[in-house]
């Protein structure tokens, strides 16, 4: 009932930047490796339009990230993660880029 409702306050038109679709994914799994975590997510996002006049497209897109994490001690993990593993070029703006492939990885401590 609601997006219905929206959609009469909109002329029938879409919200800018608010695609219709998204699906998340997520998967872990522990290992019997010391407890090495690890994970995977998959975002897939439809197309949207970047005003409130429905004029200027934005493509959807797809991304998929992974990481681990593996505990050295109770009070000490390591961690790390791939965004946007395929580096997929997308906006969620018209105009405006998005990260391309990024790393990270760091410690975590528990006092």
């Amino acid at each position: 009932a609601f997006p219905a409702i929206l959609h009469c306050f909109t002329g029938g038109k879409d919200l800018a930047r608010r695609p219709r679709h998204a699906l998340s994914l997520s998967a872990d799994w522990k290992t019997p490796l010391q407890d090495l975590s690890l994970g995977a997510d998959l975002r897939v996002v439809s197309d949207s339009f970047d005003d409130a006049g429905n004029f200027t497209r934005i493509d959807g897109y797809a991304l998929a990230t992974l990481r681990a994490s593996l505990p050295v001690s109770e009070q000490f993990e390591l961690f790390g993660r791939i965004e946007n593993l395929a580096d997929k070029r997308y906006q969620t703006t018209a105009g405006y880029g998005t990260l391309g492939r990024s790393a990270y990885i760091g410690a975590r401590a528990r006092f």
